[in-house]
């Protein structure tokens, strides 16, 4: 008798395991999976006026030892399709060092649903430069939109003249 309880105890042990894996495997909680439905904001539309600067169309008084307080308008037309648009963003990045760049928020304009941006005023080295501008947006689901670039150049008296600065791209 005493042999048959553990030969018992061996048949009843392993359909209890396999049993009570499965109720424990389907009876945790899931985390449901994110809705991949969402969409995110997108930018386009960039303007950046002017796209050059050249000192000598500077007043002295914008002018202090070699840097220039530069008025610039950025606007961008930024929209989501399911949601609301939180910010608009910009970084301003120089050719000759990629990590010393200005970065800011566009403020919505009243007039329009969709327009950011108005006028800016950048303190920049008067040195022979060409800025990218870049400017994205973030919706209220936390998603990041495209990007559209631009660009400004700042020529310091004694350059060339300015050139023309490629097109922006949306």
């Amino acid at each position: 008798m005493q042999g048959s309880v553990p030969s018992m105890l061996g048949h009843l042990l392993g359909p209890v395991l396999i049993v009570g894996s499965l109720v424990m495997w389907t009876g945790c909680d899931t985390v449901p999976a994110p809705d991949r439905s969402r969409t995110p904001p997108s930018v386009a539309a960039l303007q950046v006026v002017p796209d050059s600067i050249h000192e000598s169309d500077l007043s002295p008084d914008q002018v202090q030892d070699s840097t220039a307080q530069v008025p610039l308008q950025l606007m961008v037309r930024a929209t989501d399709a399911d949601g609301t648009v939180q910010r608009v963003v910009f970084v301003v990045e120089p050719a000759s060092d990629p990590r010393g760049t200005l970065s800011g928020r566009l403020p919505a304009q009243p007039e329009s649903e969709t327009q950011y941006g108005g006028p800016l005023v950048l303190s920049l080295p008067l040195v022979d430069e060409i800025y990218t501008i870049r400017v994205f947006a973030i919706d209220d689901d936390s998603l990041a939109s495209n990007k559209v670039t631009g660009q400004l150049r700042v020529v310091p008296s004694g350059s060339s003249t300015a050139t023309a600065v490629p097109s922006l791209s949306p």
